[in-house]
């Protein structure tokens, strides 16, 4: 995937933050921002990656890029939908 290269509009690190916080917290980023805005989340390997993609994206916003990082945890970018 590619983020176009587009600068996120806001920045949240959600490393160390167990479900169904990490969740709780990206929404509410979310919620901060205007549609067709971006949010670059850095979020932990496994099941957080996975849950929080998910429910994002069944929640109406598009994950544009979802790139593991060289210390194991992710980034991603969600374009609010």
């Amino acid at each position: 995937m590619n983020g176009g290269g587009r600068r996120p509009d806001a920045e949240k690190n959600l490393v160390g933050t167990g479900c169904p916080m990490n969740l709780v917290y990206a929404k509410f980023e979310l919620a901060k921002l205007e549609q067709g805005q971006i949010l670059r989340l850095i979020i932990d390997d496994g099941a957080p990656v996975d849950n929080v993609s998910r429910s994002l994206a069944g929640e109406g916003h598009l994950i544009m890029d979802r790139e593991q990082l060289a210390d194991g945890t992710w980034m991603l970018l969600v374009r609010k939908g």
